[in-house]
């Protein structure tokens, strides 16, 4: 029988002026997730800042199955946990949960990470998803210098969302992709695409795995 595939989370945020100076106030909900979850399906944690917006943080976590997240969600401890993680954001935290294809961890362990989380536009989600599904093959066949892999998947819970990340040696490899001798038939197609999304997020990250640190409760931080 075919194993489940990770159920991969993806957290968006823009992070607080309180959270940016002190850094500890994230690693503490990162560091409680770590424990609280040891040995519950919880397989690893990478997170990161944008590239191009260092204020707005990509937090990923990797679960073993779907249930695993849900049983957390579930959980007597989420409640706090997710309010210490809304106080980090100066705006609703952004969760997408899906089945990536292939092995994100060769995207997330990369240089560097393009990261596209979106919605799509309900009435046309699910082709949407398709043309998106087609356009990772089309840029897996250019055999562009630097690239290194790509995940692609809609979200377990809502069809119109979705997340792409695709590993690179630098940014500046992803960003050849534009000057290729056939980019105008990607072009198009990913303009097709983007004149489909009420919301787009894309950008770069330099991904670190979470070392957990000391068994720290929600009420604590740690340096």
């Amino acid at each position: 029988m075919e194993s489940e595939p990770l159920a991969v989370e993806v957290v968006q945020f823009v992070a607080t002026e309180q959270c940016i100076a002190d850094p500890s106030l994230f690693r503490a909900v990162r560091d409680f997730v770590a424990h609280d979850r040891k040995e519950k399906g919880l397989t690893a944690q990478y997170w990161g800042a944008s590239v191009e917006r260092p204020k707005e943080f990509y937090w990923i976590l990797l679960w073993q199955t779907r249930a695993h997240a849900a049983a957390f969600e579930e959980d007597p401890s989420y409640p706090a946990f997710a309010q210490r993680r809304q106080a980090l954001a100066t705006a609703p935290v952004l969760v997408v949960l899906v089945h990536l294809s292939g092995n994100p961890l060769r995207c997330l362990e990369a240089p560097v990470t393009e990261v596209d989380v979106y919605r799509a536009q309900a009435a046309v989600a699910e082709t949407t998803q398709d043309k998106i599904h087609r356009l990772t093959y089309r840029i897996e066949s250019l055999q562009v210098p630097g690239f290194i892999a790509l995940s692609w998947g809609v979200a377990l819970e809502d069809v119109s969302r979705g997340a792409f990340i695709a590993g690179w040696r630098a940014v500046e490899d992803h960003l050849r992709l534009g000057m290729l001798e056939d980019h105008n038939v990607f072009r198009q197609e990913t303009e097709e695409i983007f004149d489909t999304l009420e919301e787009l997020f894309a950008t770069h990250v330099c991904f670190k795995p979470h070392e957990a640190t000391e068994d720290l409760s929600l009420g604590e931080a740690s340096g």
